[in-house]
């Protein structure tokens, strides 16, 4: 009987390891079809490979403007299986010419898939550093609870440097890790810059609600309004897209749609961005769903409503910050443009390879991600956001405008509940070689910033670091 019941356990384990290895050969074969479309820019073929449920999620148009984006980074020279999970999907890491991507896929039938993702990769996680330059004190609860909200993040030898800003009841605190730049031994502080990538939005909402409280604009206002020329494409059975829609990532609009002509990137620092290239790509823009209806994220739609923005007042964005934020916070340290003197304060980026990447600025991004700021200028920032008097344009940046509290979005900002009920003000921000956070408790007064020049915008010890500190709070 224990022979018998010996056989049909290996005849089990047999059977598994068969599904197995035909899960794989089926991921591998479809991985293999995929890159072959993909060197030839056949983004159509790739659709064509999504079984009904995927279709029923992303339309053709999406995928193809998603892969379009990874043109300029030259052909997939090999590939490497990294992992093959239990539920199926396998992890790929593509080699371009240029960079690395990671595909996420599984196949439901021989080149057929339900789950393709593409991302940057990653490189591993290395956690072995167990020293790294630190200004903590180590003297107070709030000194100890951010050391050990930052040590796992620091242990990684990928990361160069980290500042911590936190403030409690009006009370400001800053805290520095790492160094500037790898192998200086330089301490950032609290005047060092930092790229805030996509906090920047949340920027561009409260100067959008300044114009809204001077009746310069309705939130409401088709943006047409605004736009010279006829754009009869920039609606959705008759329902055009307004103001409102482009802060809160319900307009419909693309995230990083192409050049028309080129077929590149208008975000690239390398484009020097004309009047053109704008509205090339929105007379080229088609709308799938009713602006108003469902977030979907859109740096292309911030980078318009700045350039609105703009027109309305007649000054440059920096212009508008200085005028509406800057000046009146005190942000004395924050800009996009820098002088040659500025730079001495600049920590050097690092993207996800570990590798140095350069100074840039690109007009069309601005609004949606071009500001460089310090850890006392954001402290500050967050100040203005927790003192904001009711009917006041910061104040009413943060009211809702799509969603609810559990998950919503104000004027650029999102707005959420944590677990234990308390209200959460955010953005994230990431660049090339920066990362950022913002977290805002408005119930307890309380506010977190993280600056980062490591461009790894998928590093969960990050995001764990402000989730950390707020925990502590509320202990």
């Amino acid at each position: 009987m224990k022979k018998l019941l010996l056989i049909l356990m290996l005849g089990f384990v047999a059977l598994q390891i068969t599904a197995q290895k035909k899960r794989m050969s089926d991921n591998d074969n479809l991985k293999n079809k995929i890159v072959d479309l993909l060197n030839k820019n056949d983004y159509k073929g790739v659709y064509n490979l999504a079984d009904i449920s995927f279709k029923k999620e992303i339309t053709e148009e999406q995928l193809v403007n998603f892969l379009t984006g990874t043109a300029d980074l030259g052909k997939i020279i090999k590939t490497e299986l990294l992992s093959t999970q239990k539920d199926g999907v396998s992890k790929y890491r593509l080699f371009y010419e240029k960079k690395s991507l990671q595909l996420d896929l599984k196949a439901t039938k021989s080149l057929v898939f339900n789950v393709f993702g593409l991302t940057y990769y990653s490189l591993p996680i290395v956690n072995t550093r167990k020293i790294f330059l630190t200004d903590n004190a180590m003297k107070t609860k709030l000194d100890s609870s951010v050391q050990k909200a930052v040590t796992q993040y620091m242990s990684n030898e990928n990361v160069s440097g980290l500042s911590v800003g936190v403030i409690e009841n009006g009370k400001m605190f800053t805290y520095h890790f790492g160094e500037m730049k790898k192998g200086t031994k330089q301490l950032p502080t609290n005047e060092t810059l930092y790229e805030i990538g996509s906090i920047t939005k949340t920027f561009t909402g409260i100067i959008l609600a300044n114009n809204v409280k001077e009746g310069k604009i309705n939130l409401h206002d088709d943006i047409r309004k605004y736009l010279d020329g006829d754009y009869p494409n920039l609606q959705y059975k008759n329902t055009p897209i307004q103001l409102v829609h482009l802060s809160n990532h319900t307009s419909r609009l693309p995230s990083q749609p192409l050049i028309v002509n080129t077929r590149k990137d208008p975000f690239d620092p390398k484009q020097v961005f004309t009047e053109k290239i704008l509205t090339d790509i929105l007379h080229n823009i088609k709308i799938d769903t009713i602006p108003g209806t469902k977030i979907e994220y859109s740096n292309f739609a911030v980078s318009l409503l700045g350039h609105i923005l703009e027109k309305v007042n007649n000054l440059t964005y920096e212009q508008l910050l200085e005028k509406y934020i800057f000046t009146p916070t005190k942000m004395t340290q924050s800009k996009i443009n820098f002088t040659k003197n500025d730079f001495k304060n600049y920590a050097q980026g690092y993207n996800v390879a570990g590798d140095t990447v350069n100074y840039w600025r690109n007009k069309l991004v601005e609004p949606a991600g071009g500001i460089r700021s310090t850890t006392k200028d954001m402290l500050l920032y967050m100040k203005a956001q927790l003192e904001a008097q009711k009917e006041t344009a910061t104040w009413l940046s943060h009211q809702l405008t799509t969603g609810d509290h559990k998950r919503g979005k104000g004027l650029n900002w999102g707005i959420s509940t944590t677990k234990k009920g308390y209200l959460v003000w955010s953005h994230d921000g990431g660049t090339n070689g920066f990362s950022s956070l913002c977290l805002i408790y408005p119930e307890l007064n309380s506010g977190i910033i993280l600056l980062t020049n490591n461009g790894n915008h998928n590093d969960q010890s990050f995001y764990d670091i402000g989730k950390l500190i707020y925990l502590d709070w509320v202990k």
